[in-house]
């Protein structure tokens, strides 16, 4: 079974990096911020309509992905922290014989520098992740990347696990079930909603759910 893992939200707690860098992006366009209840509510989504959604103007959304990822490349990457139990969700999965990939909305630079920061590289087989261009940036597009990098196996060998309903629509889109993470930045009503496979309370569910599917 291929296993494919987000990221936020998923393995480590990024919020606070990524509002930070929404605040310092926000202020540098002179625009309002809005509360970190909002903010974080669009945490997930690929880079350019996180923006849009907290505010930043069209014409200036391009200005704002230079300005954030200057920030995050220097600072934001280093201002997040490991979820309990997800190295151990990870060996775990591994352990079972699974192929472990990535699949998430950050960029490919930032992503990258993540894992060798938390040591968690050497784990996946395939690393997915957005690229840094634009041209693909949704979670459907970043997956169907990671699944050329796994030979594109057959869906009913894959499953996803994420926190979002974005990963789970992608997922969908590939004809591939998702694991729903309830501990990262979505609920359980929206994982559900979305048509999460199953939905897990912590990471140490996910092997026994792997091992369902």
């Amino acid at each position: 079974m291929n296993v494919v893992f987000d990221l936020d939200g998923t393995v480590w707690d990024s919020e606070p990096g990524i509002l930070a860098c929404m605040v310092h992006t926000l202020d540098a366009l002179g625009l309002q911020v809005p509360t970190d209840q909002v903010l974080r509510s669009h945490i997930g989504l690929p880079l350019p309509l996180m923006l849009e959604m907290v505010g930043v103007p069209a014409g200036h959304v391009e200005a704002g992905v230079r300005l954030y990822r200057d920030r995050y490349v220097r600072t934001g990457v280093y201002e997040a922290s490991l979820y309990d139990g997800a190295v151990d969700m990870l060996d775990a999965v591994a352990a079972a014989g699974h192929t472990l990939a990535t699949a998430t909305s950050k960029g490919e630079g930032p992503t990258r520098t993540m894992l060798d920061h938390f040591g968690l590289t050497d784990r996946f087989t395939v690393i997915g992740a957005a690229s840094m261009d634009g041209t693909s940036t949704s979670k459907t597009d970043v997956l169907a990347r990671t699944l050329a990098g796994l030979g594109d196996p057959a869906p009913s060998d894959c499953v996803l696990v994420g926190d979002r309903d974005l990963d789970v629509l992608g997922a969908a889109a590939h004809g591939i079930d998702c694991i729903g993470a309830t501990w990262g930045y979505g609920t359980v009503g929206e994982l559900q909603a979305a048509g999460a496979w199953a939905v897990a309370e912590r990471p140490s569910d996910v092997p026994g759910l792997v091992a369902r599917r």
